[in-house]
């Protein structure tokens, strides 16, 4: 996921960005959270786990399971992988196969843990489309006649997700890493907002500093991971022309690579998928025109990047 660049190149040290950019790292973060604390920070079974839930959600009533050789192809994952998570996920109780496939067991839907992440998924979703209403890009949308139902909502967050994955595929060489970016991102951002006095306009430069950084600690308590997974994976990122930046009071976004011609053409094909996921929710009831509504719990708490273990 990548910010818009600036439009003079010269001032490589600022980034000017998106709403979109901005909401989407909210939203993943948040969601992203909860759901490697209820997978013990195992990311890819996370991810099939998504993947089934999405498709179960939306056969309803039907039992019409998703295949494996489906799942791999939708999330550029082996044969192999996929059928040791799938294992894994069958063995906890957590899906079953079908005829056709596999979904997720029915009874899963009624525990505490699944109900919260589902929430959380859903009201992350309706608060990124209502940000980015409210900073004037949401882009022009259909409203549907057809009752809105919860399930629509979540499943638009896992295609955001999903597709981008994708879409960061080339400059991202795996989903651990765009979670590890784009955590480190909405950390920034979030650290970057508080120390301000007035609201980010849209024209508005940012340039990230230590004040901003991110500590390995906070990110491995915050996404449920081990630390030394974590600085693993950051000391790669952070290696001369990758994504991130390391100061000495932690971690920051390299404005110059974001401002890479590869990195601003992710941000449009990125941008062109969550207004396809957008337009799929509305067909399905989603109430653009009273957002609001659509909240099971509320708008989700900010994410806390502390040294204490963040909701």
């Amino acid at each position: 996921m990548a910010p818009e660049g600036l439009a003079n190149r010269k001032g490589r040290e600022c980034l000017k960005i998106a709403s979109v950019t901005r909401h989407l790292a909210i939203m993943q973060t948040r969601i992203i959270a909860a759901g490697l604390r209820t997978f013990e920070g195992d990311v890819d079974r996370f991810a099939i786990f998504s993947l089934v839930m999405r498709e179960s959600l939306r056969a309803g009533t039907r039992v019409r399971g998703i295949s494996m050789h489906s799942m791999a192809i939708s999330l550029s994952r082996s044969f192999e992988t996929v059928r040791r998570h799938v294992n894994a996920l069958i063995a906890a109780g957590l899906c079953a196969r079908v005829q056709g496939g596999v979904v997720v067991n029915p009874d899963v839907f009624m525990r505490s843990d699944i109900d919260h992440l589902m929430t959380v998924t859903h009201d992350s979703f309706v608060a990124f489309a209502q940000g980015l209403r409210d900073a004037g890009e949401l882009p022009p949308i259909r409203v549907a006649t057809e009752c809105y139902v919860p399930t629509a909502g979540i499943g638009a967050a896992v295609d955001v997700m999903l597709g981008t994955v994708e879409s960061n595929r080339e400059i991202h060489g795996s989903w651990l890493d765009l979670v590890l970016f784009s955590t480190i991102l909405c950390g920034n951002l979030e650290r970057w907002a508080a120390l301000r006095d007035a609201p980010q306009g849209p024209d508005e430069r940012i340039r990230f500093s230590g004040a901003h950084a991110i500590r390995a600690s906070v990110l491995a308590r915050l996404l449920n991971l081990p630390e030394t997974t974590v600085r693993r994976r950051l000391t790669r990122l952070g290696a001369a022309g990758g994504p991130i930046q390391r100061l000495r009071q932690g971690f920051v976004i390299q404005s110059a690579w974001m401002n890479r011609d590869e990195a601003l053409e992710t941000s449009a094909r990125t941008a062109s998928l969550v207004r396809m996921a957008l337009a799929a929710a509305a067909v399905h009831g989603f109430p653009f025109d009273r957002i609001e509504n659509a909240y099971l719990e509320g708008p989700p708490p900010p994410v806390v990047f502390t040294d204490r273990i963040a909701a």
